[in-house]
């Protein structure tokens, strides 16, 4: 039997009055995709800004200093000594460092992120070459040196993989809690939980419990795949990398528990996720710097959970850090989120149901 273009249009037509009763996902598909591009439209089209940069000022290169310092990408800090720049790096206060002296120049640079070494290795050169053409010749440029205090032989790959390993986590967290949770209040067993002893708190934390071991099992597969088959380095402890992601993971969890109150559908959680993921891949520097942000998005940020996960993962693989170092303000950011997303989820519950 061939097919009808007026049964089609039947089947057509039964879609269309169903999306007209359905004013949840009619507002989905009209205004998420306007918010979404204005965050990828305004995130793409910034420039850097805030790049912490020491700067040790020896004695001439006059025209490179000046360069410098009239660039709105960074906000220098004179510093006394190579040494103090150093440190600095070190400990994640400064992104990098200018060594003036009177016939060198030397760069030290966090490779952790390439972007921002190479728009400070660029403003380097650029300055550089302003004082050759200024005496005459390319032969009149300062010898200019360059030290990696971290990274010196990362790729790219190395550089994206820790934000990439928690962005994995957040998104199949997030969806597997959103569906599940739907799905217990359709089938109508949420509802036996409610007329039970259970408490709302102790409901929600059970289900989260429960998704925790499925989150365990993609954790360990994730880390497996992204340390042994892509390269990236292990410098830290195995451990304090898992319980990031397993905090992260939790607070994912309780964030679907929340989204899946407003769902009616699964197709309606489906709709959700690039509401909630997608500013995730934007504007937490999962793929690009947090400095490429634009200003006033940025505060945005750092409200999103993947820009702390992203650089406590970082910190940890790329640097060695330990458990105190990202304490503050990573974990606890980690760990804050989950609180609010816990309580919030139990609280749909109780207007949801009760």
């Amino acid at each position: 039997m061939s097919p009808s273009p007026a049964r089609m249009g039947v089947v057509a037509l039964r879609v269309v009055r169903q999306l007209k009763r359905d004013r949840r996902t009619i507002g989905l598909i009209l205004f998420a995709p306007i918010v979404l591009m204005f965050i990828f439209g305004y995130a793409l089209s910034g420039e850097m800004s805030g790049i912490n940069i020491g700067l040790v000022d020896g004695g001439g290169h006059q025209l490179l200093r000046a360069n410098l310092e009239s660039m709105s990408d960074f906000d220098i800090i004179h510093l006394g000594s190579e040494s103090d720049a150093q440190r600095l790096i070190a400990d994640g206060r400064l992104d990098g460092a200018v060594v003036l002296k009177e016939e060198s120049v030397r760069v030290l640079l966090d490779g952790s992120s390439q972007q921002i070494s190479d728009a400070i290795s660029t403003a380097v050169q650029t300055g550089a070459a302003m004082e050759a053409a200024a005496r005459a010749g390319p032969n009149a440029s300062s010898h200019i040196s360059k030290r990696y205090i971290f990274g010196y032989d990362l790729e790219m790959i190395d550089t994206v993989g820790p934000a990439v390993l928690g962005l994995v986590i957040f998104f199949f967290a997030f969806v597997v809690s959103a569906i599940s949770f739907l799905r217990e209040k359709t089938l109508g067993t949420l509802e036996k939980f409610m007329v039970s002893p259970l408490s709302r708190v102790e409901i929600i934390s059970g289900y989260i419990l429960g998704f925790s071991l499925m989150a365990i099992v993609q954790s360990a597969t994730s880390l497996l795949i992204v340390v042994f088959v892509f390269g990236v380095p292990m410098r830290g402890s195995p451990i304090t990398v898992f319980a990031v992601i397993l905090l992260l993971g939790a607070g994912a969890l309780a964030l679907g528990s929340f989204f899946s109150n407003f769902a009616r559908s699964e197709f309606q959680v489906v709709q959700f996720m690039p509401v909630v993921l997608i500013p995730q891949i934007v504007l937490c520097g999962v793929l690009w710097p947090l400095q490429s942000v634009p200003e006033f998005l940025r505060p945005l940020s750092y409200v999103l959970p993947l820009t702390y996960a992203g650089d406590a993962l970082m910190e940890i693989m790329l640097k060695g850090a330990g458990l105190a170092d990202i304490l503050y303000p990573d974990l606890l950011a980690l760990a804050a989120f989950f609180a609010i997303t816990l309580a919030a989820a139990t609280l749909m519950l109780r207007r949801e149901v009760g």
